[in-house]
């Protein structure tokens, strides 16, 4: 049995590790805030998490629970690595693992489809990385960070230019929850496609890209910041399409990889229309979450 402790989330990955984890025989959670929990991930794995208060609690939270782990894995809280090994010396084995903007960044474009709400989203996500991230992203504490921590992984392929030495981890998707049975639910809505709208990508351009390219789909552009989804219903959802359009415009360019609705989606038994105007039909044996922990025992156990 290993002892993990996962240091904050992001889209869920940290809690389906430690959901998978845990079922392998392994203690594993995640310690997070009580931050505000928009599409209920939180909630949905409630077993999987330890607490804290407040954002001014974290890092001495994070290391009482630290002392005790055999493996610190730290999800782009590049503060919080930066304290724990200067509070723990080299005593304890730390990953870094990045998962997009954390270190790709998000330029501030004032995109023109945006709603109000829409605009409030990006502002919010700006003024939590001011005292943050504008300091990590254009200062050397990145360097510094992965220079501490005993392995790199990255959740995307794109970044590992990005990152010297990573490596890449795929994103798990949590198959317990995410599954093709439609008995319960049929294909409901009066289009066959789907696609999403986000903080972070430009439908417009993703739109285009698909008139110009002959997609014939009518697809339907949920917004969801204006109307999350509940993860819990998350698969009631994508079960009423049977294509997901998975073409990403961020910061001007098409991310080449699946994103994690996507593959989210083809869990669900639903067709994607990757970056590559290709479809594909089944989840790819990577993102399923015993190979991906597979994968990272391996990083877990390096020297």
């Amino acid at each position: 049995m290993i002892r993990i402790l996962h240091v904050f989330d992001q889209a869920g990955v940290a809690f389906v590790l430690a959901k998978f984890q845990q079922l392998q025989g392994h203690e594993s959670k995640v310690i997070t805030t009580e931050s505000s929990d928009k599409y209920g991930i939180k909630n949905f794995y409630s077993d999987q998490i330890i607490y804290v208060k407040s954002e001014n609690e974290f890092l001495r939270e994070s290391l009482k629970y630290a002392k005790s782990a055999d493996i610190i894995h730290i999800h782009s809280r590049i503060d919080a690595l930066l304290f724990l090994r200067k509070e723990l010396g080299n005593s304890k084995r730390i990953i870094l693992h990045y998962h997009g903007t954390d270190i790709r960044g998000l330029k501030r474009i004032k995109l023109p489809h945006r709603s109000r709400l829409s605009d409030l989203a990006i502002r919010s996500i700006y003024k939590y990385r001011t005292m943050r991230d504008k300091l990590l992203l254009r200062s050397k504490l990145h360097e510094k960070a992965q220079r501490l921590a005993n392995g790199i992984v990255v959740a995307t392929p794109d970044l590992l230019s990005q990152v010297k030495g990573a490596a890449f981890i795929p994103n798990p998707v949590d198959t317990g929850h995410f599954f093709p049975d439609r008995s319960e639910y049929g294909l409901v809505s009066d289009k066959e496609a789907l696609t999403m709208d986000t903080e972070a990508t430009d439908c417009n351009l993703t739109m285009q890209h698909c008139t110009q390219n002959n997609i014939r789909l009518n697809i339907d552009v949920y917004d969801r910041v204006k109307v999350p989804i509940m993860y819990r219903y998350m698969p009631q959802f994508l079960k009423k399409y049977a294509v997901y359009v998975d073409i990403r415009y961020v910061n001007g360019q098409i991310l080449p990889n699946l994103s994690k609705t996507a593959l989210e989606a083809l869990a669900c038994g639903l067709r994607v229309l990757n970056y590559r105007l290709q479809y594909q039909d089944h989840l790819p044996v990577e993102h399923q979450p015993l190979n991906v922990l597979s994968l990272l025992q391996s990083i877990y156990a390096m020297k």
